[in-house]
């Protein structure tokens, strides 16, 4: 995937385009519209149909942006892996300035975030955002702890 798309027919990105949409011209279409119109929904639907309200507009174009894949949607902001790792490695050194001393030193509450993902991704921690509580273990097991 990692390629960015343009429009050449000496390259044969059409046919590559179209092989990514799955032969669908419409989501093919949007997309182009999206990406010519500064990756704005409303405005790509309202260019392909002119005569829709611009809330329909601002609602249809969300729903067809849904239907392009996410990959193609991160290109076209120029994201791929290569910069989330960039943007990881950046997170995990995080600096601040120190307002008493006036130095940079480590900001250790951005680079938490930062640790947290690549523990998951490396299969080190597990996923601490679950809503999860595990209160009845306790309330099972500790009963005549607590008195209840």
């Amino acid at each position: 995937m990692g390629k960015e798309l343009t429009l050449s027919k000496q390259n044969g990105d059409i046919q590559e385009l179209e092989k990514i949409f799955e032969g669908d011209l419409d989501v093919l279409l949007f997309y182009l519209s999206w990406l010519k119109n500064g990756l704005n929904a409303t405005k790509a639907y309202k260019e392909l149909h002119p005569h829709v309200t611009n809330g329909s507009a601002e609602v249809l174009g969300s729903r067809v942006l849904g239907k392009v894949r996410k990959e193609q949607v991160a290109l076209a902001y120029g994201l791929d892996v290569q910069k989330y790792f960039e943007q990881l490695r950046d997170g995990l050194g995080a600096t601040k300035w120190n307002d008493f001393t006036g130095e940079r030193e480590a900001d250790h509450k951005t680079r938490r975030s930062y640790h947290e993902v690549l523990g998951r991704l490396l299969s080190l921690e597990e996923d601490q955002r679950g809503g999860n509580v595990n209160v009845g273990i306790i309330v099972n097991t500790d009963q005549k702890k607590y008195g209840f």
